[in-house]
């Protein structure tokens, strides 16, 4: 059997003409452009399908941002208890998530009929405003009606004032304004932001600053609780220390001049606010043992003798026997404990612990400079003050053995116009120079000054006006201790 038989021919069917290459080549782009029209339809939908899942985590994230700004509010409580920092973080927060130019939470004072806010965001300068209850502002109308304000164009309302813009040269545009109320449904306050940037303030705005209210008065009322509390205990523990320097006319003060030397020392050296109170308070304390030391020695003309010295020593250790037993909150604890510590020195050789270096806590090191610098440069009954370059000597030459030298140096480079407000914050003011000719001029540098040192330009004078101020009214009589 013919090979043949069995093909289409065969049959009576005719062979298909091979393709021609032009054929070929139209069919091939055919199916190219049909894949890449489906490539790109897949593509196409695969960036909105993006979008949209861009545009719903968009919306999310608008949704939760509200929730996330008020977890901020509540965690803030959490390590911050003082009433003007809680309100710089709330007026910060809500500011943001509102987007709006400014945000003011205003704290109702019943007694005073006032509302009053100390933070303004925006407002360069301005800590503290009070606006009469009874007065014709928004916040005032808000706090009396109890009622949400939502002004759209402030200067299309009856109830805004424009005299307020003209002394700031703000330009107020829209306002909302939320009452604050207490558990008990007291209003206590006023939620004010200003000037929404895409335009009139929402309802959601309103219902979220309306939640946010909710939190923050609760903050805010155990803030001025929290406030109350130190108030008490800081004016309990100024009498304390002011028994101890009332035992002797001539060192009156001292306590309270240590403890403002150690702040403005502490806070020179970025000290945290939780510790510049542990500071404060261990400063204003560090003299209590004295209680417990005979008054013939404290009031002693003259050089004490070593027994006599020993009896002195022991007021650190009596600080601290006496302040370990006031109930100090859990974050004033240490302050027996650094208050005891301010005669240790870094060679060991302090009392009465003897501790050493790093051992000795460093709030005791600023406490240690802020004393010897009270104590020779005040009037004590056996001698003048010291000459200021004979305590600059003293407390360079202690550096690294008695001192702790960043505390020295922080204290050289300290404006002196606030070395000498402290220093004569006890004396006859009117007496006294015009500090601010010394605003420029370091302590070292003053030293310096008084030392001989030739002046530069705008220290002339300050040499003079610093003799009439540091030996003013000093008693007759007296030598100057060498």
């Amino acid at each position: 059997m013919v090979k043949g038989a069995h093909d289409g021919h065969a049959h009576g069917q005719e062979p298909a003409a091979p393709a021609s290459t032009g054929e070929k080549t139209a069919a091939s782009a055919v199916v190219d452009l049909k894949q890449m029209e489906e490539e790109l339809n897949k593509r196409e939908i695969g960036l909105i399908e993006r979008e949209i899942k861009a545009l719903r985590l968009q919306e999310e994230l608008d949704r939760l941002r509200p929730l996330s700004g008020l977890y901020r509010v509540v965690k803030a409580m959490a390590t911050e208890r003082k009433l003007d920092s809680l309100l710089e973080t709330i007026t910060r927060e809500t500011q943001a998530i509102v987007k709006c130019d400014r945000c003011s939470v205003f704290v109702l004072d019943q007694d005073k009929g006032e509302l009053w806010t100390q933070v303004a965001q925006g407002l360069v300068g301005v800590r503290t405003i009070r606006i009469p209850l009874s007065g014709t502002a928004i916040v005032s109308h808000c706090a009396r009606s109890g009622r949400i304000i939502n002004i759209p164009d402030a200067y299309q309302d009856e109830r805004f004032d424009p005299a307020v813009d003209k002394q700031t040269g703000y330009k107020t545009r829209s306002v909302l304004c939320v009452p604050m109320r207490n558990r008990e449904g007291t209003v206590i306050g006023v939620f004010q932001v200003l000037n929404k940037l895409s335009g009139p303030f929402t309802s959601e705005d309103e219902d979220w600053l309306e939640a946010l209210t909710a939190v923050a008065a609760g903050l805010i009322e155990q803030a001025q609780a929290y406030a109350e509390i130190e108030r008490f205990v800081d004016k309990t523990l100024e009498v304390l220390a002011q028994t101890i320097d009332k035992r002797d006319p001539l060192t009156a003060g001292h306590s309270v001049r240590v403890t403002n030397y150690s702040l403005i020392l502490g806070t020179a050296m970025d000290v945290v606010s939780q510790e510049l109170d542990v500071l404060r308070y261990s400063a204003m304390m560090h003299d209590y043992g004295k209680i417990g030391v005979p008054e013939e020695i404290l009031w002693k003309d003259g050089r004490l003798t070593p027994d006599e010295y020993a009896k002195v020593q022991k007021h650190a250790s009596i600080t601290y026997e006496l302040l370990i037993n006031l109930p100090f909150t859990k974050r004033l604890q240490a302050v027996p404990y650094v208050a005891s510590c301010h005669h240790e020195k870094l060679d060991g050789t302090g009392y009465y612990r003897g501790l050493k270096g790093e051992e000795i806590p460093f709030l005791s090191r600023i406490i240690a400079v802020a004393d010897v610098f009270d104590a020779l440069t005040s009037v004590r009954h056996y001698r003048n003050r010291m000459p200021v370059e004979k305590v600059a000597e003293i407390l360079e030459s202690g550096k690294g053995n008695h001192f702790d030298g960043r505390c020295v140096d922080t204290f050289n480079r300290m404006p002196s116009d606030r070395v000498l407000m402290v220093m004569e914050s006890e004396r006859d003011r009117k007496a006294s120079e015009d500090l601010s000719i010394f605003k420029h001029v370091s302590w070292q540098r003053l030293v310096e000054l008084v030392s001989g040192s030739k002046p530069k330009r705008g220290e002339d004078g300050v040499r003079e006006s610093f003799d009439r101020l540091y030996n003013f009214g000093l008693p007759e009589g007296y030598k100057a201790l060498d």
